[in-house]
């Protein structure tokens, strides 16, 4: 699984939210009960590969209609400390998910305001385009490691791009996507 292997636009826009912060259309006026974070056996899913590389690395933080999945930090290559990474999962995300289950599209968070032309504005980071089918995302059924390694792979390209010029030209050795959603307002 590396990043996307089509040229289409990563998506940067603001949630649309109703004036009590949730997502609008997401139906309800709060997280839902008995969602797939929630689960033991999907939790067991996720974390079996990641749990059987990292050991303790990798930890669960079960919250109210939220699961977040830490690593104490990975090692990118040209980085010579370990950069911790958050993983948030939610019964009823706050952010367009663009067709796709929440629980393949959560919010990954690492290494903090670092420069990238592959961010969101909330600053998770953009790792593949929604609207590619299946074999050119992450989708949850192939678990917390895989996505760990797309997340290294994503943290590379990252530093990479910023030692040569980051916004004066810098490149990016991923496969990348312009932003934005065709015929859609950001």
């Amino acid at each position: 699984m590396g990043t996307v292997t089509q040229r289409r636009p990563c998506t940067i826009h603001r949630p649309l939210l109703e004036p009590d912060g949730y997502l609008i259309g997401a139906g309800g006026t709060g997280p839902a009960s008995g969602w797939y974070g929630s689960s033991a056996a999907w939790q067991v899913n996720l974390l079996a590969a990641a749990r059987r590389r990292y050991g303790d690395g990798v930890q669960l933080e079960l919250g109210m209609g939220e699961l977040t999945c830490r690593h104490v930090g990975l090692e990118v290559r040209g980085r010579r400390m370990l950069i911790p990474v958050a993983i948030r999962f939610y019964a009823q995300p706050r952010y367009h998910c663009f067709g796709l289950p929440p629980q393949d599209y959560p919010l990954v968070f690492a290494d903090p305001d670092a420069a990238s032309p592959h961010r969101f504005l909330n600053d998770a980071l953009c790792l593949y385009y929604p609207k590619d089918p299946p074999d050119l995302r992450w989708t949850s059924d192939r678990g917390l490691a895989s996505l760990l390694d797309l997340i290294e792979a994503h943290l590379f390209f990252e530093e990479y791009w910023r030692r040569t010029g980051g916004l004066h030209r810098g490149l990016w050795l991923g496969d990348e996507a312009p932003h934005g959603i065709p015929g859609r307002a950001a």
